[in-house]
């Protein structure tokens, strides 16, 4: 009698266990979610899947909206984490709608995927600006990337006090343009609701000033200066911060959503890989190499009053690896030289473009990523996706945390197709030719390629020649280049962007995408006309294709997520050296496709090295460490670790490579003793 309840609990149980999956397939993707509804349905996922899902509520938005994070994997019971985790954060600005339905998406998929979450922890925090992303769902429509926290902005006695107005009563915030001899704007000729700027070079004179929609509600002067909201929590990290500026916070990390996820990276050092589901996309263009900044890893001068200690030439420049090489050695026995250490005694400053290295794996992948749009059928002509920003939680990632970190778009607007010349030299094209075939064009043609390019003016055909004679440069590195310039606006003087938006809205959404100008009475401006592009129509597809844009993309965060790093002892060999003395040698691979860690990890040294420990009972070390640091393992490479050991009798050693982010291994060794 006592075993039946047993029994029928034990059922229930196993059911629950089992239906779990089943029951995260009640998510549909055929509309947008609210925050509100994206905490709920993760709390329901965890709910429905007891066993290997919980929900954190990581902080509360200065709005009151809870940043739930879901975590999924075998230890969600555990506080010490033994295996490595992939961390996903979606809608950082809350400006990207369509991105907390893939991670809600994502999330879905990593329940119903047993293998996908037996040996690792997934975090996935569906919206990181709770806040703004709910301004999406109100009325009138307007677009704004800052959170609820009062802030004022134009310092005078007021807060959040003139902010923008739907004067028109059409539910959406557009512009405003009135005639004015100070105007800078100019109605495109070809296309009249487009604006561009006046060029003065080209004879043309202002005739409007614009500016978005709304009333000088605080009587200064300024039109929507000071309207709600505070800070950008998308760009409020510490790579690249922007002090004062007007989305900015006070500092890094000065809001509660910011510090909640400084604070979890601080103690969550298992999280091997992130992706940042948003506007940017690492997967189609590696992370851009322009900025300009205080180091330069590659040109470094060592300064004349140092030079003499390291014997470096003050005159020429190094690489760091050169500079490492000078200095090794010149430091005690055992001390490591590092990159961290280096750019410290030199005074390099932050590193503001990604290394070398890690560039090879992103390019690699990115060439991958496009055989998997072609696959999934959703390879079509589109505009770039939006560049990293300074603060963003993507480059926090890979500079601060020295993690290999993926941001990823879902859908740009489509591009508008235009017919060229047959004998255009496009990038494409450039990038099949050779370095003679591309010179044999002649420097009226390479020029007026260079142009067409949006090449900066000094980018000259003479210098291009010179450079793929002289070996500093090929075609296929010019047209990566070419790529990632922005577009330069058309012959008349359309900006991509906006010719594309105009494009969709008259062909797929019916003319909605963007509001025809119309006369108002402004009670301060005169006589203006209000109208422009719909806020959202850029970035956020209908939500009937949203199911079809996650089905095709999202699954690539699993092939990525396959790539990572992991340490395993790839052989072990013992040498007899006679009287009981053994020479133990093990090679620590990494059968991962990315580096342990990258190489801004090893530069930031936040990454720890792999702990190889040699343990057992009845031998000693002769020559060697009990627990000895790998720093780096390549990826598909090995590093060998080595000890003298003496063991008078028979006895067993284990060897383990242990990592937080990497998995690890262990190894039983045989030493026979004594002969």
């Amino acid at each position: 009698m006592t075993l039946r309840p047993c029994l029928r609990f034990s059922t229930l149980m196993f059911l629950c266990l089992a239906l779990g999956p089943l029951a995260a397939a009640d998510l549909t993707f055929d509309r947008y979610h609210k925050p509100e509804e994206l905490a709920a349905a993760v709390q329901d996922l965890a709910r429905a899947n007891p066993g290997f899902a919980k929900v954190h509520i990581l902080a509360k938005s200065p709005g009151g909206r809870e940043l739930a994070l879901l975590e999924i994997g075998p230890e969600t019971a555990k506080t010490a984490k033994s295996l490595p985790a992939v961390f996903i954060a979606a809608n950082m600005e809350g400006t990207v709608p369509i991105s907390g339905e893939a991670a809600l998406y994502l999330a879905k998929l990593v329940c119903e995927k047993a293998d996908m979450r037996s040996d690792r922890t997934w975090y996935i925090l569906a919206c990181g600006n709770p806040d703004a992303a709910a301004v999406y769902f109100g009325k009138p429509l307007r677009l704004d990337a800052r959170n609820a926290r009062p802030r004022n902005d134009d310092q005078d006695d007021q807060t959040d006090e003139d902010g923008t107005d739907d004067l028109d009563g059409d539910g959406v915030i557009t512009q405003m343009r009135v005639k004015d001899p100070e105007g800078a704007w100019i109605p495109i000729p070809v296309e009249p609701r487009l604006m561009k700027k006046a060029d003065g070079s080209k004879g043309e004179k202002g005739v409007w000033k614009l500016y978005s929609e709304g009333l000088d509600n605080d009587g200064d002067g300024q039109f929507n200066e000071d309207g709600p909201g505070g800070v950008n929590v998308g760009t409020a990290f510490p790579h690249l911060f922007k002090f004062f500026a007007p989305d900015s916070g006070a500092w890094s990390g000065s809001e509660t959503e910011t510090f909640a996820l400084l604070k979890f990276f601080d103690l969550h050092r298992e999280v091997g890989l992130t992706f940042v589901f948003g506007e940017a996309n690492f997967c189609l263009a590696p992370p851009r190499g322009s900025r300009k900044g205080e180091a330069d890893l590659n040109q470094i001068k060592v300064p004349e009053n140092m030079a003499g200690y390291i014997n470096a030439d003050p005159t020429r420049t190094y690489t760091i690896a050169e500079v490492m090489d000078l200095v090794r050695p010149l430091v005690p026995p055992g001390m490591e030289v590092t990159e961290s250490m280096i750019a410290g005694f030199l005074g390099l400053g932050a590193v503001v473009n990604p290394l070398d290295d890690d560039l090879k794996f992103y390019k690699e992948l990115s060439e991958k990523y496009k055989e998997f749009l072609k696959a999934a059928k959703l390879d079509g002509k589109r505009l770039d996706p939006a560049p990293d920003k300074d603060g963003s939680f993507e480059l926090y990632a890979y500079y601060h945390l020295g993690l290999p970190s993926f941001a990823l778009d879902f859908w740009t607007l489509p591009e508008v197709k235009e017919e060229k010349a047959a004998d255009e030299i496009t990038p494409e094209k450039l990038e099949k030719m050779t370095n003679d075939e591309f010179i044999a064009l002649g420097e009226e043609k390479i020029d007026a390629f260079l142009k067409a390019s949006g090449a900066p003016d000094q980018f000259k055909a003479k210098q291009v020649i010179e450079g793929l004679k002289g070996g500093m440069m090929d075609t296929k590195k010019m047209a990566e280049m070419m790529k990632q310039m922005p577009k330069k606006p058309s012959v008349e003087g359309m900006d991509p962007k906006e010719k594309a938006l105009l494009a969709w809205s008259d062909k797929e959404l019916g003319g909605k995408g963007f509001a025809a100008w119309k006369p108002f009475k402004h009670p301060t401006l005169g006589d203006v006309e209000i109208g422009g592009a719909v806020p959202f129509t850029d970035n956020t597809p209908p939500a009937k294709m949203v199911d079809g844009l996650l089905k095709g993309q999202v699954p690539w965060v699993f092939e990525i997520a396959k790539k990572m790093a992991r340490i395993k002892i790839a052989d072990a060999a013992v040498k007899r050296l006679g009287a009981g003395v053994y020479e133990v040698k093990v090679w620590v691979e990494n059968t991962g496709d990315m580096p342990y860690p990258t190489a801004m990890g090893r530069r930031n040294e936040r990454v720890l090295p792999v702990i190889v420990t040699l343990g057992g009972q009845g031998f000693e070390i002769v020559q060697g460490k009990k627990r000895s640091l790998v720093p780096a393992v390549p990826a598909h490479g090995s590093q060998p670790v080595t000890w003298i050991v003496r063991a008078a009798k028979p006895v067993k050693l284990e060897v383990k490579a242990e990592t937080q982010m990497a998995w690890g291994d262990s190894r039983q060794i045989d030493l026979g003793g004594a002969k």
